[in-house]
């Protein structure tokens, strides 16, 4: 049985949807074969998963009447495998549909494609990426390499990315994903509610292939569906990789693609910042180029701590522009290609992955609770909401009640331990209103006065 992901895949560029301009790229590329082979003969499709990489490669197979073979390097991850199943042929001969070397003349153009081509990292797939490299200077068939990490696959090679040409995917927009779930829905004859549709592509983080899975999950086989049925599904947290944030911060020696790269990263630029001087001094090794990024550094911690002492955090953006572009800046010499280091401070404090989980869960029941996305509360609602939650003792103790805060939470909230007197008052009133069933009809945030007035300090 075909999934949905499967059967609704693009059939051609023009179906593709959420990254136009990496499609466009990708088809300037192929144009580039028309006379032979180009310089670049191989092209890496670099982006999170579920936003068509795959799907675009295949589709410019089917427009151009390219065969494809395709070989999965999470398969068979060695190079002696690289080279005879999949890259063989295309040094100097080519496929037929059933696997029968034909020339080029006889046979036409293939399309060789090495999907997760960033698993051929272990130490069983020594020579692995060797074998990638060798083949692109050889082929004269055109090569797609997909990748979810591309600083995973090119970190092992210096010679990959000139070889090859770096495209890149975004995460699809949550209204391409609507799009893409409504028409779907229609087709196989199925009810939707508008409501699901935009919980699943509010919460599919760009995946659009997980966005499908998801409404199959809930609508296959059934005429209609309720709009419980969200429940089943849970929310998503992927997260970009800080690791592909940071090459691009400090390797490609452009402001604007260092600015993009931390969109959709998953950290704050308080803990940004750390990663980014825990390894400024791996790249970074003149003397000059360390001294103008650590200036740089410096401008954006001044930034950050004024957001903190004052309550502004609209500053954070400028913070992230100095830590970002600003340092993307500061490197005039080559950058010497060494492995980033996960931020030491962070590693002693113990608390990055904790705090991320304790702000994520927050940030579901305040989601909930406003009937908004989380991105917009991790964003914007959160910081506000931390201020008015240590400062105003009525709606302190409202919101716990109201949105079921446990102690990580009202610690993280009041930026205390969660043993602390603080955090231990606040539990202990809350198990006595609760205690005495004080809730008022209407919602605690909507009536705010308990037990005669009486709050916190």
């Amino acid at each position: 049985m075909t999934t949905w992901a499967e059967g609704y895949r693009p059939k051609t560029l023009r179906e593709v949807v959420g990254n136009p301009t990496a499609v466009a790229d990708l088809e300037k590329w192929a144009g580039s074969w028309e006379k032979g082979a180009p310089d670049r003969r191989a092209v890496i499709l670099a982006g999170p998963p579920g936003t068509g990489k795959t799907s675009a490669a295949i589709a410019l197979a089917n427009d151009l009447g390219w065969a494809v073979v395709e070989m999965n390097a999470s398969d068979r991850r060695n190079a002696e495998a690289v080279r005879q199943v999949a890259l063989r042929g295309a040094v100097t001969q080519t496929f037929s549909d059933t696997g029968e070397f034909l020339t080029t003349a006889a046979g036409g153009r293939k399309l060789v494609i090495l999907d997760e081509a960033d698993n051929l990292l272990g130490r069983e797939d020594s020579g692995g990426i060797g074998a990638i490299v060798d083949t692109i200077r050889k082929t004269s068939q055109p090569i797609v390499l997909i990748a979810n990490d591309l600083y995973g696959l090119t970190r092992r090679s210096s010679s990959l990315k000139g070889l090859a040409r770096t495209i890149k995917f975004k995460p699809i927009h949550p209204s391409s994903a609507k799009t893409v779930l409504r028409t779907i829905a229609k087709s196989e004859g199925v009810e939707v509610p508008d409501g699901v549709i935009e919980y699943i592509g509010d919460h599919c983080d760009g995946d659009l292939r997980s966005a499908i899975n998801d409404l199959e999950l809930i609508a296959r086989g059934e005429s209609r569906v309720e709009s419980t049925a969200v429940d089943s599904i849970g929310a998503r947290d992927r997260e970009s990789s800080v690791y592909v944030a940071l090459e691009e911060i400090f390797r490609s020696g452009e402001g604007k693609r260092a600015r993009e790269s931390i969109r959709d990263l998953d950290e704050s630029p308080e803990d940004l910042i750390l990663w980014i001087d825990e390894n400024l001094p791996l790249d970074y090794r003149r003397a000059d180029d360390l001294e103008r990024g650590y200036l740089a550094l410096q401008r954006a911690d001044a930034y950050l701590a004024r957001a903190r002492r004052r309550q502004q955090y609209g500053l954070w953006s400028y913070a992230s522009d100095l830590m970002t572009m600003g340092v993307a800046a500061a490197r005039e010499g080559r950058y010497t290609g060494g492995q980033y280091m996960f931020p030491q401070w962070l590693l002693k404090q113990s608390r990055a992955r904790g705090r991320r989980a304790v702000r994520n869960s927050l940030a579901l029941k305040l989601a909930r609770f406003l009937h908004t996305s989380r991105a917009l509360v991790l964003s914007d609602v959160l910081p506000a909401f931390r201020f008015l939650y240590t400062n105003d003792g009525d709606l302190k103790l409202a919101a716990t009640l109201e949105l079921g805060f446990d102690e990580k939470e009202v610690a993280y909230l009041l930026d205390e331990k969660e043993d602390s007197h603080p955090v231990r008052h606040l539990m202990e009133r809350v198990a006595k209103v609760r205690g005495k069933e004080a809730v008022p009809a209407g919602g605690l945030l909507e009536g705010t006065e308990q037990e005669g007035g009486e709050m916190d300090e």
